[in-house]
């Protein structure tokens, strides 16, 4: 595989329409400019020892996460692992079709013309018909499930070709908002964020790539030793931060004079409609904008795709990615009926969405990531590593080495605890006041084991 085509895939797995839906209401909330440079400089310093794990494993191993743990690890642990892997990827997948769905309709709407002039009662009459139109929401994501299990029959050579074809188009989006990416960061204010803005920085800047780093092991595979890599992905990361912004400097401007509200991805959808109230037509920006957004939902699912395009039997893997796309739809179909504001189907107060885009991207995929990062930082052997990453050592080495082992492993935690709360009635001082009795209580345990009931002599 060529850089340049290295690139284009390790892109194509870092686009999701977080940095289009919620990065730029999460900047309104939590120290605008301020919040941004937190977010980019967790993505280009604290992502990257990730990603270079994940393609380290790759190449190292040269064999996906499916034949790995049955190679190398008991079957029951393996057949554990494979589960885990194929809910996490289930569950992303589904909050990709439904968030896709939505973002199909908008753009239709809006192309069309259907969100001009709409006045305060009319727009809440169009969102409550929308959320009730199950029929519409459920046949966009159908087409992509369809869409989907097509493409993944083409295996690697399908999905790579579309990764040629659109991330150029990307690129070109990019340069075409230079100009409003300057505005935004020169109007943008810049305060002292609290730790609570850090967490959700840290948060946000982890859990939006998260859903890629599920497909870079299986990149790295493919990917020559000689290859250098880390350009690759200091340029991957820099791309995704730039798209992110590009994005940002056309719905900000709708978002930034009004009360954001709670935080989820219709808050961006309803003050479009805001936006477009006095307008005669839809801007130019606006209809770029409108019309990106749904690529960038289909195309955050097809990284994902060659997870299950690996290298199994042509029957087991064209079975295995039906039954999985039919689970991801029926799931998708859950979400999308569950939707409403009186539904039954709800976990403290949460909806089924929310539920489970918590599950896969705040408690699966950590779990998997951190698991990569824990085996290739602390069980591999240092030096087959040092001759993936940099065969002269260094300064570079040892930085990565020392944040992949103790830094990465804290933030993915205080993911996966914060998420953990979220999901439960418990408070931050609750578990940590259970996880501390109960490490007295085994620390008691052991002590007593030891000097009373087996006592020492010296």
């Amino acid at each position: 595989m060529n850089p340049f085509l290295l690139i284009t895939v390790l892109i194509g797995t870092q686009l999701s329409l977080s940095d289009g839906l919620i990065l730029p209401v999460l900047a309104a909330k939590h120290g605008q400019g301020s919040f941004l440079l937190a977010y980019a400089v967790i993505k280009l310093i604290f992502i990257l020892p990730i990603l270079q794990a994940e393609l380290v494993a790759g190449r190292i191993y040269r064999a996906s996460p499916f034949e790995l743990s049955f190679l190398a690890l008991n079957k029951r642990i393996a057949a554990f692992l494979l589960a885990l892997l194929m809910i996490a990827l289930v569950f992303v997948l589904s909050t990709n079709l439904f968030n896709t769905a939505w973002a199909l309709i908008f753009s239709i709407d809006g192309v069309n013309g259907d969100l001009l002039s709409l006045r305060p009662l009319d727009q809440n009459l169009y969102w409550f018909e929308q959320s009730q139109n199950t029929d519409r929401i459920m046949s966009f994501v159908m087409a992509q499930g369809i869409f989907l299990m097509l493409l993944g029959g083409l295996a690697w050579r399908g999905i790579i070709s579309v990764f040629q074809f659109f991330i150029p188009l990307c690129l070109a989006f990019i340069f075409f908002c230079v100009p409003q990416i300057s505005e935004l960061l020169m109007n943008l204010q810049y305060p002292r964020l609290h730790w609570g803005d850090w967490l959700v920085a840290i948060s946000h800047a982890i859990t939006s790539s998260l859903a890629g780093l599920l497909v870079w092991y299986v990149i790295g595979t493919k990917v020559a030793d000689k290859l250098p890599t880390g350009r690759a992905i200091i340029t991957v990361q820099l791309f995704d931060v730039l798209f992110g912004l590009s994005l940002m400097s056309i719905s900000y401007q709708w978002i930034g004079s009004l009360d954001t509200g709670s935080v989820d991805v219709g808050t961006v959808f309803r003050t479009l409609m805001v936006s477009l109230a006095e307008q005669d037509a839809v801007p130019v920006q606006t209809m770029m904008w409108l019309i990106l957004l749904p690529i960038v939902g289909l195309l955050s699912s097809v990284p994902l795709l060659l997870i299950l395009t690996q290298k199994l039997g042509t029957f087991i893997r064209h079975w295995l990615l039906a039954l999985t796309m039919i689970a991801v739809v029926i799931l998708s179909g859950a979400m999308v009926f569950s939707n409403g504001v009186y539904s039954p189907l709800v976990w403290y107060g949460q909806s089924i969405y929310d539920v489970v885009q918590a599950l896969g991207q705040g408690l699966i995929v950590p779990l998997i990531t951190g698991g990569v990062s824990f085996w290739v930082g602390w069980v591999m052997r240092p030096n087959t590593v040092l001759r993936q990453i940099n065969p002269h050592g260094g300064i570079r080495y040892f930085l990565w080495r020392i944040t992949l082992r103790f830094v990465v492993p804290v933030l993915l935690g205080v993911i996966f605890a914060r998420t953990t709360l979220t999901l439960t009635a418990i408070t931050a001082t609750q578990a940590l006041t259970v996880s501390l009795l109960v490490l007295v209580v085994v620390r008691l345990f052991s002590w007593v084991k030891h000097r009373a009931i087996f006592p020492t002599h010296d």
